[in-house]
């Protein structure tokens, strides 16, 4: 379902609201067909982060990828692509989610027009930079239906963004979406948008000076889940691996926080692109106040034209408080059977998930380990050449998620254990978050280290792979060490 929404909401964050065109407050009714078209010129670098603060009380995306990828704010939206909640009594396709979100994309960018400002100096592609990107995601089940916690997000939901930001290297630019209606001008609409980019750009500049946001205050911490529950969800699912009903299963717990006022999402997403810049960082903000953020080290799915990049991450061990330290703890981890026996799960399903659509497969035969801030994973990078140049992302990212390193083997049972066990909805929890654009070229990443936040009230979310060799002592420390990345980026000491 395509709703388009107006191009501004009737109130807006200063200090872009003084000065827009009229133009840029209107939209035809919905329903009636429309062409997107979109505007860009060059911007300043290392804004993205100032950008999104600034866009406070509106909604909101950031897309940050590691190694100095490509960085993405977005403000406001232009249109929205939502796969609703399927009722008790309506039938459902399993992951028709994925095809409904790719028919009404292919529907929005039919026709699309992308053209640079007028006098805009302009580099070397800065045009493939500057194209309109629908961010969002999916939540981790397919039956997934709105709870208290996760009110305001859908089974799939995708925000083109009114005003894009847009970083790779030293190049930067800003993008301007908007849908024109029936009746309306071209060159009119054109001049109107031409006039809210120059506005907004000259806003944009003095982002870098903005004051950071204001940092959170006093908080309280709990987990629901006590550790003898815990260990009685891990014991029924040891005993289920060992009968041979499962071969693994991924557990989760949550955390929960309490702040004494409303949580601006952009205090922690700034803490997380200080210390995780080795992470995807993310923040999906569909309605003030309710944002889906954290910082993953697990890309799902890549797709560049015909090439395709994913990874298998699974298998964990602390750092070290020393170099030698660390890397007995690595060496530990390449050794350890329960950790690869674990691991070789994962890339033995992305192997055949991929090789259905995907030919010269590079699968390393055997992991590395991946380092960071605060802990060590088994990695293997897995990329690949699709069949189809046509095949899109949203094909991959239905086609591997969830991978047993958020779900289990088999994956139905594993899905089906994990509806019955774990006592909390997972919502948006490892499931795939990030952007795609119009050649259905975009990059996906794994929810994990991540929470969702409520006003004043933040769920935060870490979990753990399960096989016969595991305990529930271990896997509660295990989980113990993903919550940091989001305990330290809210403030809040750790506790359990």
């Amino acid at each position: 379902m395509i709703t388009h929404l107006p191009a501004r909401p009737p109130t807006a964050s200063p200090p872009f609201s003084a000065t827009d065109p009229a133009w840029d407050n209107s939209t035809p009714p919905p329903g009636e067909p429309r062409q997107l078209i979109s505007l860009y010129a060059p911007a300043p670098a290392g804004l993205a982060a100032a950008f999104v603060r600034a866009a406070g009380g509106r909604e909101r995306f950031y897309w940050a990828e590691p190694a100095h990828g490509l960085v993405l704010a977005g403000a406001g939206v232009a249109a929205q692509l939502i796969s609703p909640p399927v009722l008790a009594d309506a039938e459902r396709l399993p992951e028709q989610r994925f095809s409904d979100i790719e028919a009404q994309a292919r529907r929005l960018f039919t026709g699309a027009l992308l053209r640079p400002a007028s006098g805009a100096d302009l580099a070397p592609g800065l045009a493939v930079l500057a194209r309109p990107r629908l961010c969002g995601g999916f939540a981790f089940q397919d039956d997934f239906v709105p709870d208290n916690t996760w009110s305001v997000f859908n089974p799939a939901e995708f925000l083109l963004p009114h005003y894009q930001y847009a970083q790779k290297g030293d190049a930067a630019c800003l993008t301007i979406n908007a849908l024109l209606g029936p009746g309306e001008d071209l060159d009119e609409a054109l001049r109107g948008l031409a006039e809210a980019l120059r506005l907004y750009l000259a806003a944009t500049l003095t982002l870098a000076v903005a004051p950071a946001a204001a940092p959170i205050g006093p908080t309280t911490l709990r987990y629901p889940m006590t550790a003898p529950q815990w260990a009685d969800i891990i014991g029924r699912a040891v005993a289920a691996i060992r009968a041979g009903a499962l071969d693994k299963v991924v557990l989760a717990r949550v955390g929960e926080v309490w702040a004494e006022a409303a949580i601006d999402a952009a205090a922690p997403l700034a803490v997380l692109d200080a210390d995780y810049g080795d992470s995807y960082r993310f923040l999906f903000e569909p309605c003030p106040g309710h944002a889906f953020l954290g910082a993953t080290p697990e890309l799902l799915a890549g797709k560049s034209g015909r090439a395709v990049a994913t990874m298998a991450l699974a298998g964990s061990v602390a750092r070290g408080r020393s170099p030698a330290e660390d890397d007995a703890l690595a060496a530990q981890l390449l050794t350890s059977a329960k950790d690869r026996h674990e691991h070789q799960f994962v890339v033995d399903a992305i192997r055949a998930q991929l090789a259905e659509a995907a030919d010269a497969l590079d699968v390393p035969a055997t992991p590395v380990v991946l380092r960071l801030r605060n802990i060590q994973h088994l990695h293997t990078p897995i990329r690949g050449q699709l069949r189809r140049p046509d095949d899109s992302i949203l094909r991959l990212v239905r086609r591997l998620h969830p991978t047993p390193a958020m779900g289990g083997v088999p994956r139905d049972r594993a899905l089906a254990f994990l509806r019955d066990a774990e006592p909390f909805p997972r919502g948006w929890y490892a499931a795939p978050i990030g952007w795609f654009d119009s050649a259905f070229d975009g990059v996906f990443a794994v929810g994990i280290r991540s929470a969702v936040t409520q006003h004043a009230r933040v769920w935060l979310y870490a979990g753990a792979g399960i096989v016969a060799q595991s305990t529930a002592e271990r896997e509660w420390a295990e989980t113990a060490l993903k919550f940091r990345p989001m305990l330290g980026a809210l403030g809040v000491g750790e506790m359990g």
